[in-house]
């Protein structure tokens, strides 16, 4: 202070100073309240937004679909609506305050446990848990879980989540059984089947013990099929798959393998005669009578059986020689079973081998053909031919017609087969008139199935326009079970082959299935007589009685009858006297090869009139 200013200067500044301090702290006090009050609105927006924030998050798992609740300190403290219908219970307070781990089996604690101190974020890094929850009213569902630590109302909890999955396990399962099942009878199919066969073996192997495989193949199924339709034919095979498992033990397995075949595994224990009294059970069960589309059926079934270890140590083997088996008993007449041996696998092999020939033989045309004279018995000339099938293997030799031609019948070879027996006819008549032979109709056998061949008509056509011939050259033996399988397309296929100009016979007459009903529609010329009567015919009376009522038949139908297999002279003289009016058979000629057969036309060969009769009809 200067000494010499004056007092009142002096009060002056000081009241300046400190009127500039309270300024400056009101001032300051002003900016930090501003500061403060700032900082409040924005603490209290982030207020807002954090509970705007928790309130959506609530919401969203309050509508999320998969159940989720909060556990903390090992207590549940929160569930939504979708935990509160998974678990069963009336309401969120039934289950919160209540054990978390409670909620799962003790089977899977472990498991739940694994997931505890797992971060959220890294939630998708572990693959989710499939396990089961434990409801209010302790029945199990199947969820798929996860869970992870979260910070839930200022506390460390754990979050827990879990999708059901019982809809989805159903599905998979109603897949997985449409997999391994036939969806007609529900019962296991080929691929089930096996792989029961295949861990039995291995039971029966360590066990030292016995195990069998039943094949059960349904006789005429396909008649019932075609006859009262597919819906009858499922209804068949539903209640035979119920018989089936009526007849065998509870650990034992019937399956289906398709079509009318069921496959059995008699499981161990298994003693030496049970597959065969169950075989037996089998029989008779499906023999008595059943109703189906309200009338009485009889059912039979071919059944083939292989045994664990004698016939094989794997399933396809096994499975294979049972086959063989059951086709060994149809053969032997059906209804009825057969054990496996080893002789009918060297039967199958050699069949097998020979459908392998046929097939060769028709590629090197190893096939020939002879030609069998038929005569007119009245006057004793030739008055056409039968062509007959030969084959001469360069390996087998020359293979009888009986052996090789049912082969190349259910090999369906039959049809390319006759389609060349047909093309070589033709042309071997052809060649015949071109040579100045003089032809007579020549006879050629037409297998069911080639009948049945939409084409036939075509290639006879085809054939006749090709080599230039008359179609009253040519006549079609038919067997009289063509009919059956479709009678009227077959009647409607036989009258455009007649509009055509074909002649046809009914070859084998009396061995088939005679429906004289059809008989009488047919457009055919003539009727043959099997050989088997013509060989009985001087010693069977009922061999006789069958020919002559043949013959009467074929007259009053306006038909000839022929007949075949005629080796005798007292044969030809029964014959005559009932008024057959053709034969065939060694008693004139025997089969001739091509050359041999134009050679008898061009001589005239006929039948010598001292072995006619002296009166006939």
């Amino acid at each position: 202070m200067n000494p010499d200013s004056p007092p009142s200067t002096v009060a002056t500044r000081s009241l300046l100073r400190e009127r500039a301090a309270r300024k400056e702290a009101e001032t300051l006090l002003e900016q930090k309240s501003l500061e403060l009050y700032e900082n409040f609105q924005h603490l209290r927006q982030l207020n807002t937004h954090l509970e705007d924030s928790e309130l959506r998050y609530r919401t969203l798992v309050e509508l999320a679909p998969d159940a989720i609740w909060i556990h903390s300190g090992g207590v549940i403290t929160f569930v939504n609506p979708a935990a509160v219908r998974l678990f069963g219970a009336a309401t969120a307070e039934e289950l919160i305050g209540t054990n978390a781990l409670d909620r799962f089996p003790p089977a899977f604690h472990t498991v739940v446990e694994e997931w505890s101190g797992l971060d959220l974020q890294k939630v998708h890094e572990k693959q989710r848990s499939t396990l089961q929850l434990l409801r209010v009213d302790n029945n199990l569902v199947d969820v798929e879980f996860f869970a992870s630590d979260i910070r839930f109302n200022n506390e460390d909890s754990v979050m827990n989540v879990a999708h059901d999955i019982t809809e989805r396990l159903l599905h998979e399962k109603a897949i997985k059984h449409q997999a391994t099942h036939d969806q007609l009878t529900g019962l296991p199919n080929r691929s089930l089947f096996l792989d029961r066969l295949t861990h039995a073996i291995r039971r029966a192997e360590r066990r030292k013990e016995k195990l069998a495989v039943v094949f059960v193949d349904l006789d005429k199924f396909k008649q019932i099929n075609d006859t009262l339709g597919h819906a009858v034919g499922d209804e068949l095979l539903r209640t035979v798959a119920g018989t089936l498992k009526k007849c065998v033990r509870d650990f034992d397995t019937v399956a289906r393998l398709g079509g009318d075949e069921f496959v059995l595994l008699l499981d161990s224990p298994l003693g030496d005669t049970t597959p065969g009294m169950i075989a037996e059970r089998i029989g008779a069960r499906l023999a008595q009578p059943l109703q189906l589309a309200g009338q009485d059926h009889i059912i039979t079934g071919s059944m083939g059986l292989s045994l664990y270890p004698n016939d094989g140590a794997q399933a396809e083997v096994l499975l294979r020689q049972a086959d063989i088996a059951m086709y060994r008993a149809k053969e032997g007449g059906r209804n009825r079973f057969q054990f496996f041996t080893p002789e009918m696998q060297h039967r199958l092999d050699a069949r097998v081998t020979l459908e392998q020939g046929l097939m060769r033989a028709l590629q090197r045309d190893e096939f020939v053909l002879h030609y069998q004279p038929q005569v007119d018995i009245r006057r004793g000339k030739v008055i056409g031919m039968e062509a007959l099938l030969r084959w001469e293997s360069p390996d087998l030799g020359l293979v009888p017609p009986l052996e090789f031609i049912p082969v190349a019948e259910e090999s369906n070879l039959i049809i390319a087969i006759g389609n060349w027996v047909l093309d070589k006819v033709c042309a071997t008549m052809r060649k015949w008139l071109d040579t100045g032979v003089p032809v007579v109709p020549v006879a050629i056998n037409v297998a069911a199935s080639q009948f049945s061949n939409s084409d036939l008509e075509k290639q006879v056509r085809e054939v006749l326009t090709r080599y230039h011939l008359h179609p009253h050259l040519i006549e079609l033996e038919l067997t009289e079970s063509l009919s059956m399988d479709n009678p009227e397309g077959t009647i409607d296929l036989m009258y455009r082959l007649k509009d055509i100009g074909v002649a046809m016979s009914i070859d084998d007459f009396g061995t088939g299935y005679s429906n004289l009903s059809y008989l009488k529609r047919f457009p055919v010329d003539k009727l043959k007589i099997d050989k088997s009567f013509t060989s009985g015919l001087t010693r069977d009376p009922e061999d006789r009685s069958i020919v002559t009522a043949v013959i009467r038949l074929a007259h009053s139908l306006g038909l000839k009858a022929i007949a075949e297999g005629v080796e005798t002279e007292g044969q030809l003289q029964l014959l005559a006297r009932e008024g057959c009016d053709e034969l065939q058979g060694y008693f004139f000629s025997k089969p001739l090869p091509e050359a041999q057969a134009a050679k008898f036309l061009s001589d005239g060969v006929s039948m010598g009139l001292a072995v006619l009769p002296d009166a006939i009809p």
